[in-house]
Formats: C-alpha cells, structure tokens, sequence
C-alpha cells in the first residue's frame, strides 16, 4: 500500500477539513501536510491528510490565522486533533 492508499483510506475519501467527497470532485485531491514541510514537517503519514484542492490552496502553509470573531491569532484546524 502506498502512503497516498493509506491517506485516502483513513479519510474515507473525504477532503479532511470540509468533508467534500473526492468521488465527486474534478480535481484531484492532495495530500496535504498538515505541518508545512516549510516548518519543519515531515511526508509521514501522521502528517498528511487529504484536502480537495480549496483546501489545500486555503491553508497553504499556515498553521495559524485570526478569527475573524474575536480578532486573536488561533491555530487552523488540525485533522488528527480537532473535531
């Protein structure tokens, strides 16, 4: 199995932050390092989750961003955290 079957597994096939099915998107779905290789991640399966491509290009390489609720600088949602 490689480490892309073990990602599209574990998500069901599901972008993993808004949950849109890979199935029914016209791109293909990435996986995506949840933290960024530009901040020290590794390509380890613990650290991908797969995104639909709104996602990923959303997130980029940011592991923080301010609420636009309360103005403050929060960490983004993390897959293998947040619920």
């Amino acid at each position: 199995m490689t480490l892309r079957d073990e990602v599209e597994r574990r998500a069901h096939g599901r972008c993993e932050y808004c949950h849109s099915q890979a199935r029914f998107s016209t791109q293909t779905f990435a996986l995506e390092h949840i933290t960024p290789r530009s901040r020290g991640g590794l390509t380890v399966s613990q650290n991908l989750a797969l995104a639909c491509q709104g996602c990923n290009n959303h997130k980029y390489n940011r592991t923080q961003s301010v609420d636009p609720a309360t103005n403050q600088l929060v960490p983004l949602f993390l897959p293998r955290r947040d619920v």
